[in-house]
């Protein structure tokens, strides 16, 4: 994705958000997408592999923001996923994105857009998500999934879980600037856990320093805070359960998801699959891992935007290309 020139938005309480664009100018546009970033990421992002004349040729103006607390967005001490969601509304009407908007997510950023389909459903017109973060304890979950879920991470997940539940934000930030400055040293490997389709793209030098700089914008300005605030939701945060999207949201949601995840298990989005019937659809990857097929696979992209938008040709595009042939009567080659 090209580098696009920083800009920022405000928030009705002063805050800043940055962001970057792609694709359509604002009266060009047939839709408008939100990116939510996730975990240790910012705005650079993006959607990885998406070209310009890609989102141009789905009518799309594309904006991915830095969330609070990343990259050069200021924090937001009181953020809840409620409040999330009522900044996407407040960068929708800033932005003049339209009077409904489509979001994509990856990772901790699908959370954010779970919220949004509860507390926002009458601005999103659709959800794309890659390896979404979810509440394992969602109500409707099975205990025999849950505890399946949760037993798929490691003593060390579970302990650091348990540090973020219990203890009150001060000490989470403390944690999160700590692991900020392990995560700023270029050397810090981050492959730790992951799947082998994701460690045989991150440790790549050239995919491992793309990394480190998208790492290094996203951390350095805040010294982690936004990694702060998503453990602490991640943990503590879940005010909302499926059984309430279900009831306000008419999607669509798609869900793309790695069989070797490690990072977010399959099951639970299979679970989330069971309760949103309606309106969720999951699409399952296989030999894929937490980062590989969004971040890696060139075919990725295309196949977000045509399962989200259908036919690459807008209705502007056939307008134009209507009233561009020739009558009906009149002979091609006269």
């Amino acid at each position: 994705m090209a580098a696009q020139q920083l800009k920022f938005v405000t928030m009705p309480d002063g805050r800043r958000v940055a962001y970057r664009e792609l694709g359509c100018r604002r009266e060009d546009a047939e839709r408008s997408l939100l990116v939510m970033h996730g975990l240790m990421s910012s705005r650079r992002v993006a959607m990885p592999g998406a070209s310009e004349d890609l989102v141009k040729k789905y009518g799309l103006r594309l904006v991915a923001i830095d969330r609070p607390g990343y990259g050069q967005s200021d924090p937001h001490p009181a953020q809840t996923f409620r409040t999330s969601s009522m900044d996407i509304a407040s960068i929708i009407d800033a932005l003049s994105l339209g009077q409904k908007i489509w979001l994509l997510g990856f990772s901790m950023g699908g959370a954010y857009c779970w919220a949004a389909a509860r507390y926002l459903p009458h601005r999103i017109a659709g959800i794309g998500m890659v390896s979404p973060i979810g509440n394992f304890w969602w109500k409707g979950i099975p205990e025999e999934d849950q505890q399946a879920i949760v037993g798929s991470y490691s003593a060390t997940d579970h302990l650091i879980s348990a540090f973020c539940k219990f203890s009150p934000f001060p000490l989470i930030q403390c944690y999160a600037k700590f692991l900020s400055k392990q995560l700023l040293d270029k050397s810090a490997d981050v492959t730790s856990g992951l799947s082998p389709p994701d460690r045989k793209y991150l440790q790549r030098p050239e995919i491992a320093d793309y990394m480190f700089r998208d790492r290094f914008e996203s951390l350095n300005k805040n010294e982690g805070f936004g990694i702060a605030k998503d453990y602490e939701l991640l943990n503590k945060g879940w005010d909302f359960d499926l059984a309430d999207i279900n009831r306000v949201f008419k999607g669509p949601i798609h869900i793309w998801q790695g069989d070797e995840d490690t990072v977010v298990p399959l099951r639970l989005q299979q679970c989330a699959q069971k309760l949103l019937p309606q309106v969720m659809h999951l699409h399952e990857l296989r030999g894929e891992g937490h980062f590989s097929w969004f971040c890696f696979n060139p075919s990725a992209p295309e196949e977000i935007l045509r399962t989200l938008f259908g036919e690459d040709m807008t209705d502007k595009q056939r307008l134009k290309a209507f009233s561009q042939s020739p009558p009906l009567n009149t002979p091609l080659n006269p």
